[in-house]
């Protein structure tokens, strides 16, 4: 199995970054966290406050799980998927890790109105030091998104084939 997989936080341009990779090497898009609120017909949001964050974690091993039985697709974690090894085991059988990693400052200079965790620099240099070793330390790849899109896609494009993740 082919699969890519983005890895990083919140903000990071994994889902944006995603679909046009997607579009560009005619690969199918999943966004694991819309997969899973669509799987449960419930908001994560609402999973948090009601079931709290290890029934969450929960479910995002389930549905990373499945998602890592597809072939040929692309898909984005939630930012804190990395919290647990078992969920990056499973998306590693599939293919290849890819840490998309965006500073700080331009991830807080962004409109985050319906992800209160983002809207404070403190909470986001916090999250990012947590989870900035695990990114570092899954990642078959690291790509810096510090360009235009289009660059970070043909960034990604290129680290691929160095890789030899193109071969038949």
């Amino acid at each position: 199995m082919r699969n890519i997989v983005l890895i990083g936080m919140p903000a990071s341009g994994k889902s944006t970054i995603g679909k046009m990779l997607a579009d560009e090497i005619e690969y199918k898009y999943f966004d694991a966290d819309h997969h899973l609120e669509k799987q449960e017909n419930r908001k994560i949001s609402d999973i948090f406050a009601e079931d709290g964050e290890d029934y969450f974690r929960n479910l995002e091993t389930k549905y990373l799980g499945e998602l890592a039985q597809k072939e040929n697709i692309i898909i984005s974690t939630g930012g804190g998927a990395v919290k647990r090894k078992e969920n990056i085991d499973l998306v590693k059988k599939s293919g290849i890790v890819i840490f998309l990693n965006r500073k700080i400052e331009d991830i807080a200079k962004e409109n985050h109105k319906n992800r209160p965790l983002l809207q404070d620099i403190n909470n986001l240099q916090k999250l990012y030091c947590e989870r900035i070793d695990l990114y570092n330390k899954y990642a078959d790849v690291v790509v810096e998104n510090d360009d235009t899109l289009e660059n970070v896609v043909k960034k990604i494009i290129k680290e691929l084939k160095n890789k030899n993740f193109f071969r038949k």
